[in-house]
């Protein structure tokens, strides 16, 4: 690059900044480029009224955001290839955010702009904000014949995209259309039926703008650098891996720009959401939001479904004298703001719950701005332990209340390398000689576990592994955690090794602060003491232990329930009911039918009994790999099995069977599709040379989609990008300069590849062109060989 990672990115003066390192993913951009990238997007957000989306963000790098004119320089864009809209529309087509759009009423009189937001509409939506249960969530608009659907949206445009302030004529324009309502209504916003082809959502704006670019948007992106990256971007399959590689990559820079916050999609400047948050819009003070906040988090006996845009139009007049905070770009900025604000609050909530025992969440990010759900406890367990900020289209889904399984976050990638197979032989990989038939036995408490059993302690689900692994579950009692003290299996006692020990402790479903998570305990006897249970502990919890042969770590994990207690939602986690009753003085529920073992998952054929692995370690291997995983893409978590080994049970245990079977336990989560295994990466050129497989852990299914289709991307990527290439571009001339009869010859040149024989192949005055080049080639300023002074044209 000839531009340092300290100056903001100049389009038409700097080389482009979209460059082939976008099309790898975010792993692949360097930290100079990466964070040029961000500073860029950064002054964007800043200076532009509307949030910055991930596909606007997408165009300002593709088509240059002039950040001194404060838009895209329309001359070198050919508006004629921007979408048509005019008043005799009926029905448009889907619009999705990023779109360039040419608003026409016939003759010279038009408009450009860039749609920046784009929401739901639908009439069941109530003026107060009430909307039914059933909207939340669900498919846009009614079904036709066909599978196509039709519903009505409120599209946010930003007429100042392509240069601001706007011309006299152009604000004349703009009031013509307002005045008239025809095309915008009357705060400047695209409203009306829109029309859904069969088999799309309507609702993911980065995945319609991306059939946009690859549709009819497509002369436009291969005017730009993408086409230029790519060695054949006549092949539809790599054209389309490379726009969905490239949104991703975007997307995942703005989640790590620090001065921004984002909502979805949206991106606002941090700065800016303080001030708002603080002194509010003219017509709309900071008061009025929180006035909307309210009303979202009111609740009934029912869960209560509220959306932000009728809130917040309800609290300004569109006919005041005063400014409208909700016309024309500042219409979404508002939107994004009020739903952070309602986020923040969500997300500073006990235990999930706000005073008044009031679950607050958003339900559906895109109808009406945003639908948010209210309800008051009891409120499944699920829905409680899941981020307030993902939308679970409860509404919709009213015979799945509990919604998915919650998430934890986390993200990068790790070494790797080749473990046994499962029909392998453990002699073969290290096992010592009289150890090949380790297996796990499910036993129960003997005469050691006499102490225990005495104090009436449940030790269930007892494990040993050649005398060298205990994994029991206990359930607390009051007197455990007000003593600081966890009862030794009589097993656990005779493996774990002298002296000071470590308990690493991971609460299923809630953080733990550090001080919590790892602490130095010591031993009694049969009993562990100074532990300091966490306060989110209660009589009755059930905690599993696993305890290694002279180990000095001891791993301990709590278990989410799948249905909550009935006790209350607030007892969520497993829990032993007789002693949860005895401690909150309720009766005991009657008995419920025992759960099916963990181990239930088949083995894959021709797989040995042996290589079933320890069931009772499965929790701990999940808790181990979310807290000491190697942060990743898509959030997920990776560690080979020797590491886990050393995350279960300290450092310094050197326990070749124990290893083995932790490898096999996770084998078999791979097989119950609980992780995911990748081969270790070793020397091209010497075979089985990568270190152990690599085990990895996702947030969620959409993260390991997402990875999935990031590797699918790269596969079809591979040898089809052009490296260290910096595509053609125009660059702006300096003032008295013109264009030389060269590099008129080459635009037309170019001109005619990309956009065909009919294309018009007249150089933008005041601009040069520059062809295609590897990067580091020769000086920048040498390219000013295309240019010369209207007094001096070389030949």
């Amino acid at each position: 690059m000839t531009t340092v990672g300290t100056t903001v990115w100049r389009p038409f003066h700097d080389e482009p900044l979209f460059v082939p390192e976008l099309l790898h993913g975010p792993g692949a951009v360097p930290g100079r480029l990466w964070d040029q990238i961000i500073g860029f997007l950064t002054r964007v957000a800043e200076v532009r009224r509307a949030p910055l989306h991930t596909c606007t963000a997408f165009n300002a790098l593709h088509f240059g955001f002039d950040l001194d004119t404060h838009g895209y320089r329309a001359e070198v864009l050919a508006p004629d290839l921007f979408v048509q809209v005019c008043a005799e529309q009926q029905q448009r087509p889907v619009l999705p955010v990023g779109t360039f759009l040419h608003i026409d009423r016939g003759g010279r009189r038009s408009l450009l702009a860039e749609v920046v937001a784009r929401y739901g509409a639908d009439s069941a939506v109530d003026d107060d904000g009430w909307a039914p249960a059933s909207l939340s969530g669900g498919p846009p608009g009614q079904e036709e014949p066909g599978g196509a659907r039709t519903g009505v949206e409120r599209i946010i445009l930003d007429v100042e995209a392509f240069g601001a302030p706007l011309t006299t004529a152009e604000y004349i324009e703009l009031d013509r259309l307002r005045r008239r309502g025809s095309v915008l209504d009357a705060r400047g916003h695209l409203t009306g039926p829109v029309h859904y082809p069969a088999g799309t959502g309507g609702r993911d704006d980065v995945a319609l703008y991306a059939a946009h670019l690859l549709g009819p948007g497509r002369p436009l992106l291969l005017g730009g650098p993408l086409g230029g990256l790519l060695t054949d971007p006549g092949d539809e399959q790599v054209l389309t891996a490379a726009v969905h590689q490239a949104l991703d990559t975007i997307d995942r820079l703005l989640d790590a720009a620090g001065a921004l916050r984002r909502w979805h999609g949206y991106t606002i400047n941090q700065d800016r959401f303080e001030r708002r948050r603080r002194d509010g819009w003219p017509g709309l003070g900071a008061v009025d939001v929180d006035d909307v906040i309210a009303t979202l988090r009111r609740a009934g006996p029912q869960p209560r479904y509220t959306g932000v845009w009728p809130l917040l139009a309800s609290r300004t007049n569109v006919d005041s004298a005063d400014a409208d905070p909700l016309e024309l770009a500042g219409a979404a900025d508002v939107v994004v703001h009020t739903n952070l604000v309602a986020a923040d609050l969500a997300t500073a909530a006990t235990d999930g719950l706000l005073p008044g025992g009031v679950h607050l969440r958003v339900d559906d990010v895109w109808q009406a701005g945003g639908l948010w759900r209210s309800a008051r406890e009891p409120v499944p367990s699920a829905v409680l332990a899941t981020d307030p900020r993902t939308p679970l289209g409860l509404g919709h889904q009213p015979g799945v209340p509990d919604g998915p399984e919650p998430t934890q976050p986390g993200s990068g990638p790790s070494s790797g390398g080749r473990q046994p197979a499962p029909s392998d032989p453990p002699a073969a990989h290290g096992v010592p000689a009289g150890e090949e038939d380790v297996a796990a036995e499910q036993d129960t408490p003997g005469e050691a576990d006499a102490s225990a059993e005495e104090q009436g302690e449940d030790l269930s689900g007892l494990v040993v592994v050649r005398d060298s692994l205990v994994v029991y579950t206990i359930a607390l009692r009051e007197s455990h955690w007000d003593a600081g003290e966890l009862p030794l299996a009589g097993q656990g006692a005779d493996v774990l090794a002298d002296g000071p020990l470590i308990m690493q402790l991971h609460h299923d479903g809630e953080p733990l602060q550090d001080t919590e998570q790892i602490q130095q305990i010591s031993r009694d006897g049969t009993v562990l003491t100074g532990i300091s249970w966490p306060w989110s502990f209660y009589p009755g919890i059930k905690v599993t232990v696993a305890i290694a042969r002279n180990a000095t770590r001891i791993s301990a994990t709590t278990t989410l329930l799948d249905h909550p207690l009935p006790y209350g939602d607030q007892y969520r986690w497993d829990a032993n009911a007789a002693i949860l009753a005895a401690a909150i003085g309720a009766e005991q529920p009657p008995a419920e039918p025992a759960a099916p073992p963990e181990h239930q998952t088949p083995l894959p054929a021709g797989t040995p009994e042996r290589y079933r692995g320890v069931p009772q370690l499965r929790r701990l291997i999940i808790a181990a790999l979310r807290r000491h995983g190697t942060l990743g893409a898509f959030g997920a978590r990776r560690l080979t099995g020797p590491q886990l080994l050393a995350a279960l049970f300290g450092p310094d245990l050197v326990a070749p069977p124990l290893m083995w079977e932790v490898i096999y336990t996770c084998d078999r989560l791979v097989d119950a599709g609980k992780l995911t295994k990748e081969p270790g990466t070793g020397s091209p050129d010497r075979p089985a040379s990568g270190g152990p497989d690599v085990f990895v852990w996702w947030p969620d299914d959409n993260a390991r989609r997402g990875a999935h289709q990031h590797t699918a991307r790269a596969d079809v990527l591979a040898g089809r990008i052009r490296e260290h290439w910096v595509p053609p571009f125009l660059r702006l001339l300096p003032t008295g300069h013109e264009a030389s009869d060269a590099a008129r010859n080459a635009y037309a040149e170019w001109v005619l590849k990309v956009y065909g024989p009919d294309a018009d192949t007249t150089l933008p005055a005041g601009y040069t062109f520059v062809r295609g080049q590897l990067r580091g080639s020769g000086e920048f300023a040498g390219l000013l060989h295309l240019a010369a002074n209207p007094h001096h044209h070389p030949a």
